[in-house]
């Protein structure tokens, strides 16, 4: 006999709803909570035991999955220290002890205190190659959490400003070198610093617009073969610290990436690859690699107010759909160290920042 009509309107209300409600719980299942991480170098890479032993135990408490360091190069050498690729596993071995994966970044200011640009040739290029090809090979028997090729490429001391085109010819190559070595481990590019708060640096919208030529709309400038260089990368890594202004305070200009403006950042990594200058995959998957307040100097941010923006920035960027958040410096260095925005003081005691970050979740 056939169904009455208000019976066959309910069923297919609430089949409409059992579609709905099963389409959001796969995509919240799908998307993977934002990963804790902490950088501090001078601890992770200490000889000390003390020292490793006050990282590792304040992270493994704090619940942290990620934590960076970065190995310096030269613009000479062709392969890494040894002594410091030891320093770097024994790292990635203590990381996985404490429940988290080490990232192995590049800090490199080939530019620096040079009253003319350095100009990059095939020569600077091969050698980088060859530098974070041997980076694969040490490291590709331990597990490490990812690689990053170039740090705050838009700072003048890191890169020359009037070469923008160049250093994705850099990045690719160290992208390449890191794929052949140890090709199992994602490889993170970008790392811009957030805003051009002096000369030395430029905003990272503008630089990445002249790099990959593209224009203000982030459209291809034209179709010649210079404009169509792509960055090759499994994701996006940025820098969002502002050290004057709460997380959620927008600058006028978004081509500032800095933690108020990480939604029009995020905007503009996906005209990126709207451009096909990066891939999809890559623009959905973006890491603050960096995230502090200074503790002292001109721009000392107060520990309360630096606890309480730290929770609103972690809830922002967990909104945004950011993969990883990062802390820079997990205890400050002393007073002769020009950065120090360490959760802990010198002598171990332990701010507001440090308890804010311990509860994050």
């Amino acid at each position: 006999m056939p169904y009455p009509l208000r019976a066959v309107r309910g069923a297919f209300v609430l089949l409409l709803l059992v579609v709905a409600v099963g389409g959001w719980s796969a995509r919240a299942a799908s998307a993977a909570p934002m990963v804790k991480g902490l950088q501090d170098t001078r601890l992770t890479m200490s000889d000390d035991p003390a020292d490793r032993q006050l990282f590792w135990t304040k992270a493994k408490r704090a619940k942290v999955g990620r934590v960076r360091v970065l190995v310096s190069w030269d613009g000479v050498a062709r392969a890494i220290d040894p002594t410091v690729a030891a320093k770097v596993r024994r790292a990635a071995e203590e990381a996985q002890a404490a429940g988290a994966k080490l990232v192995v970044g590049i800090y490199a200011a080939i530019n620096r205190k040079r009253a003319t640009p350095r100009k990059i040739n095939a020569t600077l290029i091969s050698r980088f190659s060859d530098f974070t090809a041997s980076m694969g090979t040490a490291f590709h028997s331990v597990r490490l959490g990812g690689y990053l090729t170039w740090n705050e490429p838009n700072f003048r001391s890191m890169w020359p400003q009037n070469q923008p085109r160049t250093w994705v010819k850099m990045s690719n190559a160290a992208y390449r070198s890191f794929k052949r070595t140890d090709p199992g481990v994602k490889v993170l590019v970008g790392e811009p610093a957030p805003n051009a708060r002096t000369s030395n640096a430029v905003d990272p919208g503008r630089f990445f617009r002249s790099a990959l030529c593209l224009n203000s709309r982030w459209h291809s400038l034209n179709g010649s073969k210079s404009c169509r260089t792509r960055l090759l990368g499994d994701g996006f890594a940025i820098h969002t610290h502002d050290f004057f202004q709460g997380p959620t305070t927008r600058r006028p200009s978004s081509d500032a990436w800095t933690m108020g403006n990480l939604t029009t950042t995020l905007q503009q990594i996906r005209a990126m690859a709207r451009a096909g200058r990066i891939t999809k995959k890559a623009s959905r998957n973006v890491h603050i690699t960096e995230f502090a307040y200074r503790t002292a100097g001109s721009a000392r941010t107060p520990d309360k107010t630096a606890a309480r923006w730290l929770r609103l920035a972690w809830n922002f960027a967990k909104r945004e759909r950011i993969s990883s958040f990062t802390w820079y410096q997990l205890q400050d260095p002393g007073p002769s160290e020009e950065w120090r925005s360490g959760m802990l003081t010198r002598s171990g005691k332990e701010l507001r920042t440090w308890k804010t970050f311990r509860s994050l979740r």
